[in-house]
């Protein structure tokens, strides 16, 4: 999956690139972070310049030891970081609902389905479940019985 954040002129931030600013900053070594991240020390490189590209800053002042984030970069890794965190709480969402961890269960039943047989399937249910808010909804047939009854006469 790849998400993009677009920026004005068409450009694009990745969250690859993302991935990739925060294990530059975070190992401070752009060889060291191109080994956690499986990928080429020159790939790694390019990506990074293509986001300073993209953004219009330097992100990094280079030595040829180390890598350290300007003031720019420092400003940005905050936001990059809550952003990929947010990202991740979102996808952990996803799953929750999937799996009926938490989410809504929404039903529409008669007076009498009701009364007598969905209260024992709502206790299995919210046992096997309990994440999962019950929303029952009772719906009365007469609003479309009396029209047709009264049509009839």
């Amino acid at each position: 999956m790849i998400i993009a954040i677009i920026l004005p002129y068409g450009d694009a931030v990745l969250l690859r690139h993302i991935r990739y600013l925060l294990a530059v900053a975070d190992h401070g070594n752009f060889t060291r972070a191109a080994e956690a991240l499986h990928v080429s020390q020159p790939a790694l490189s390019q990506q990074i310049r293509q986001l300073e590209s993209s953004l219009g800053v330097q992100l990094f002042d280079r030595t040829h030891r180390s890598v350290v984030p300007t003031d720019a970069g420092r400003a940005y890794l905050d936001h990059a970081r809550r952003c990929l965190l947010e990202l991740e709480a979102g996808k952990r969402a996803l799953n929750d609902v999937s799996d009926l961890s938490r989410g809504q269960l929404r039903l529409g039943v008669t007076p009498t389905f009701s009364e007598y047989l969905i209260a024992p399937l709502i206790d299995r249910f919210s046992a096997l479940y309990p994440g999962v808010a019950i929303i029952l909804t009772e719906l009365s047939i007469w609003p479309l019985v009396l029209p047709a009854v009264m049509l009839s006469r």
